[in-house]
């Protein structure tokens, strides 16, 4: 066990904040979403880890710079040291330039990298990305319509957006022990080396890294993985295992797909035709009246006993790119139906996947922050909402890259009837 005060979580999007903080969460930490920087300064929070959304993944890279440097600023004039800087697992965003960002603002020396989220069968090895077995670039991920990736090599990812020096620590180097690897980092920082990558494919090489964290002289930076490999071993006494918490979620769910990777499309797909969910679809190009009409008619239709609701978005076939603006768009108008959703039915627990989607969909709902409570599937995190009518209960982001078909009607299985 190591001890440390209050971390700060740093991701680019909303769902990237919650798969990290929920581990924290889960080894006994008190740990808050927030939605904006700002709510930092409107309250005390004494012995209260934060995660924050920097909402740079669409940003340009000296744009996401400027942002990252300024929120690491506030974070530590608000008393939280230790920062622990997110990353997508697959790469995407400014992971370059954010990383540079906080090596500056904080004054470390170096960052140790790893990216690897083995329970969700994303591992590196030799440098390179792998997801299920496949490389990055050859997987559906890799063809992102928003970041579409030409290589699986992490320090080739880094290289688009920084001029750092970048290092290797390869699993014989890991696997050597925790004295081996000290002296191994020690020899990367003499020779200059500010950026060090390492391999994973086992919770066992995340742990070895988590230990070289222990100190605080290196900045933390990875997925889910290494975030729970790091909540582990800074858990209170007590609590290296992680706890067990019972949950009611109520039905009806709300569960809105606004990732547009195949594998949402697939898990929208299968709820759709399970006869748990109400189905109903927008176009990203529908005036906000027609959006309310739209879900106005839905819900009225007596045929229809389903017990939940699904939103998604359809325009036809998935484009190879996507640009920002688009990308808004359809958040954007995903959040205004949620919210005509919520004031039609009496709605408690709301599934939202995909980052920008999250973040709009929180947004449109008055959601302030949300206390993370806990991971009910990997990568599913449940959070409290923090909002002012007390109108929604329970909050639940998945990032939209992952999961088997089944996802969302395993999530409605866990809920009960209100």
């Amino acid at each position: 066990m190591i001890r440390i005060e209050k971390i700060a979580i740093i991701a680019d999007d909303y769902t990237g904040a919650g798969d990290a903080g929920i581990h924290f969460a889960r080894f006994g930490r008190k740990v808050e979403l927030l939605l904006h920087i700002d709510a930092l300064t409107r309250k005390r929070r004494d012995n209260i880890d934060i995660a924050l959304t920097s909402e740079t993944r669409f940003l340009d890279p000296d744009a996401a710079k400027g942002v990252v440097s300024d929120m690491v600023r506030q974070c530590r004039a608000a008393g939280y040291d230790r920062i622990f800087k997110k990353i997508d697992s697959t790469m995407r965003g400014n992971p370059g330039s954010e990383i540079e960002a906080v090596l500056a603002a904080t004054g470390l020396s170096a960052a140790l990298i790893c990216p690897a989220m083995p329970k969700t069968g994303r591992t590196c090895v030799d440098g390179e990305i792998y997801l299920d077995g496949v490389p990055l670039h050859q997987s559906d991920i890799g063809h992102d319509p928003f970041h579409p990736l030409s290589s699986s090599s992490i320090a080739d990812l880094l290289r688009l957006q920084t001029d750092l020096p970048i290092g290797f620590v390869g699993l014989n180097e890991i696997e050597a022990g925790e004295a081996a690897l000290r002296r191994t980092i020690l020899a990367m920082l003499e020779r200059g080396i500010r950026l060090i990558i390492a391999d994973a494919t086992e919770d066992r090489h995340l742990a070895a890294l988590a230990q070289q964290l222990a100190a605080g002289d290196l900045l933390s930076v990875g997925a889910g993985g290494l975030a729970e490999a790091l909540a582990r071993l800074c858990a209170p006494e007590g609590l290296e295992g992680r706890e067990e918490r019972k949950l009611l979620l109520q039905r009806p769910i709300v569960s809105v797909v606004g990732s547009l990777t195949e594998v949402s499309r697939r898990q929208a797909a299968h709820a759709d035709k399970s006869g748990l969910f109400r189905t109903i679809d927008i176009s990203s190009d529908a005036p906000a009246a027609d959006i309310r009409m739209a879900c106005e008619t839905r819900l009225s239709d007596p045929s229809r006993s389903q017990p939940n609701i699904l939103l998604r978005v359809v325009d036809g076939e998935r484009p190879d790119k996507i640009s920002r603006e688009d990308g808004e768009r359809v958040a954007e108008k995903l959040g205004l139906a949620t919210a005509s959703i919520c004031s039609l039915v009496p709605c408690r627990t709301v599934v939202s996947t995909g980052g920008s989607t999250s973040m709009a969909v929180a947004e449109a709902l008055g959601i302030e922050s949300v206390d993370l409570i806990d991971e009910i599937l990997p990568g599913i995190v449940v959070g409290a909402c923090n909002q002012p009518d007390g109108s929604i209960e329970w909050f639940i982001s998945k990032a939209g890259g992952f999961g088997d078909d089944s996802l969302l009607t395993e999530i409605d299985a866990r809920c009960v009837s209100a």
